[in-house]
């Protein structure tokens, strides 16, 4: 678009800034002591001086009060909540996500990303892939660190292209790294790492040993882990 007023500013600057508001918030705080007394000076009628007192500490009490702003990981995580919801999708569906003070992590089942014992990203996973990615542009978040991780179950695999779940889960990780970065997000911010079936979110197998297979399609995943 031209004629604008340009991009907005990145809320991860407006977070590297906010030292200056608290400067001029006890600027502001220090006015209108000033003006309060200037005022009753002025005028000695206690009744007008006690409203504009109530009204100035009113307005103090409520802009104290106000909820604080999103910060980028939760605006990440809203988006794509709102745009999936409006294809009839729900985040948990698609994605876990999970939000703490260091960032965001979004958890992806590769039974809905890859086909078995492959690591080419499936078209129909390229959309929700691509907003994440747009998001991170449009947030600012690609100034922060975005680790890719590639994760398996305990079957192990044996092909020529992957002769273990090293390979695999490390070139899952690198098929969803390169989208990223075919949609924008700067290269220079993704690590890329293969955990193989080292970390799993659950238990593969019960106490006998014998398999869980929904605990494996939980530990066959991506996870796309965004820091600071």
């Amino acid at each position: 678009m031209s004629g604008g007023s340009g991009p907005p500013e990145p809320p991860h600057q407006a977070e590297e800034e906010e030292g200056w508001l608290l400067s001029f918030a006890d600027l502001v705080v220090n006015m209108m002591a000033l003006f309060l007394v200037l005022y009753s000076l002025s005028d000695p009628d206690p009744g007008k001086f006690e409203t504009a007192a109530q009204s100035i500490t009113k307005a103090f009490t409520t802009q104290e009060n106000a909820p604080p702003p999103p910060t980028p990981f939760q605006q990440l995580v809203k988006n794509l909540q709102q745009e999936l919801a409006v294809e009839g999708v729900e985040m948990d569906a698609a994605a876990q996500a999970q939000v703490n003070k260091r960032g965001s992590t979004f958890d992806f089942k590769t039974g809905d990303m890859f086909a078995v014992g492959q690591a080419v990203v499936l078209p129909a996973a390229e959309p929700l892939l691509d907003r994440v990615a747009q998001n991170l542009i449009f947030l600012g978040v690609q100034s922060y660190r975005i680790d890719v991780e590639g994760h398996t179950d305990d079957v192990p695999i044996n092909t020529n292209q992957f002769p273990s779940n090293w390979e695999l889960s490390t070139a899952r990780a690198s098929a969803v790294a390169r989208f990223l970065i075919s949609r924008g997000v700067k290269a220079d911010r993704i690590t890329v790492l293969g955990y193989a079936d080292t970390k799993p979110k659950l238990p593969n197998r019960d106490e006998a040993g014998n398999p869980l297979p929904d605990n494996r399609a939980e530990n066959r995943r991506v996870v796309i882990r965004i820091e600071r």
